[in-house]
């Protein structure tokens, strides 16, 4: 079989939320043989990855991203515009394969009537309307939270793009009813995010793992208003009530607010822009991972990631959940007062290897497996 597959951004290194899913998908499709052309957007003058992206796909083409004002301009989203390449056309019409469209930012092409009768996946990483108008929530006013909300309006208008999909994979049980009952053309199936779920090195020796005990972590894109205002929620309301807790935050690019407010904390620790494995190593440590959101869209990869790589519980908000069937891994709680008294329970108390093993098995049958098959079999 051969397959197109559109991305948003060169889908290398693997640091965040949709490069994890898609780049991992592409090794797990290359390794079940499908032969991949994979085009994908890059920024400016961005270091190409061709060594890296060559192993998995037979054909990489990199086309420039028109980021600014221009882009922002007209009735289109502007994570659309910008991804409008005419080369990028010329490429897909080269054969007759399937082309997959890597989330709604890479569908502009997706309604052209030179692509008619072909087979057109789209993989949605969000509901991106509802991803921005939350987004758009969490920022204060001014500029920014202006252009989320006009995006998340762009966005939901354009969404009807998608009746031009042959199929369409959700990435959870509520996107997929939410497009199954949008787009009832398209063959609307569940596919569950991809992530690597290889087993980590072995940890460090109990006297040389991080900071010499207990700790909790926080992790995430530092730069995302959704995860300062987690951040915040923790430092703020809940650390106060469980002060023998450590806690070490943990992401890229936090901004200098940010760091200020958290050295005002003398148990909070902040690490930014680790490295892959420094990371690895913080996740699999710490005796709790508290993940909080306040939205409720796609599934969130740094989840996954926690269960699978870490070595301690998983303390979340309900709104970080929007697959339900985590509830058995994940300890559950919402308010400031159930987040510190859960917190409290757990942070003297060691996960079992029966436990870990629970966790590895949950993850695998509610699909969580890399499983490429709903991609390769035809309608």
């Amino acid at each position: 079989m051969r397959l197109h597959v559109v991305s948003f951004q060169v889908p290398y290194p693997p640091r965040y939320g949709g490069l994890i899913d898609v780049y991992y998908k592409l090794k797990a499709l290359k390794q079940s043989g499908v032969r991949l052309t994979l085009h994908t957007y890059i920024y400016g003058d961005a270091t190409r990855q061709d060594e890296s992206l060559r192993q998995m796909a037979d054909e990489v083409y990199y086309y420039p991203r028109h980021t600014g004002w221009q882009a922002a301009s007209g009735r289109l989203p502007y994570i659309v515009q910008s991804r409008r390449s005419p080369l990028l056309l010329e490429h897909l019409l080269a054969d007759d394969a399937p082309i997959l469209f890597e989330g709604l930012h890479t569908c502009y092409f997706l309604t052209h009537p030179r692509l008619a009768g072909r087979e057109l996946w789209v993989r949605t990483h969000n509901v991106e309307h509802d991803y921005y108008r939350g987004l758009a929530h969490a920022t204060p006013l001014g500029i920014k939270r202006l252009y989320y909300t006009t995006e998340a309006l762009r966005l939901q208008r354009y969404e009807h793009v998608l009746h031009a999909a042959t199929r369409i994979f959700a990435i959870s049980p509520a996107d997929t009813a939410h497009f199954a009952a949008c787009y009832p053309q398209a063959r609307t199936t569940c596919l569950p995010c991809f992530y690597n779920n290889e087993p980590g090195p072995p940890l460090p020796p109990q006297d040389k793992q991080p900071f010499g005990g207990a700790y909790v972590l926080y992790q995430g894109n530092l730069a995302v208003e959704e995860n300062i205002r987690a951040v915040r929620h923790i430092v703020r309301h809940v650390l106060p009530l469980v002060p023998e807790v450590r806690l070490v935050v943990a992401g890229a690019s936090p901004s200098n607010e940010l760091c200020n407010e958290l050295k005002s904390y003398p148990n909070v620790i902040l690490r930014a822009n680790l490295s892959e494995q420094d990371m690895h190593t913080l996740i699999a440590c710490a005796r709790v991972n508290i993940l909080l959101t306040f939205q409720p869209t796609g599934i969130k990869l740094k989840l996954l990631h926690a269960l699978a790589k870490g070595r301690g519980s998983c303390l979340v908000n309900s709104y970080m959940l929007p697959d339900k069937r985590f509830r058995q891994v994940c300890h559950v709680a919402d308010s400031a007062d159930e987040l510190a008294a859960c917190l409290h329970q757990l942070y003297t108390r060691p996960t079992s290897d029966k436990q870990l093993e629970y966790r590895r098995e949950v993850l695998k049958n509610i699909g969580y497996g890399n499983d490429v098959s709903p991609l390769l079999l035809h309608p």
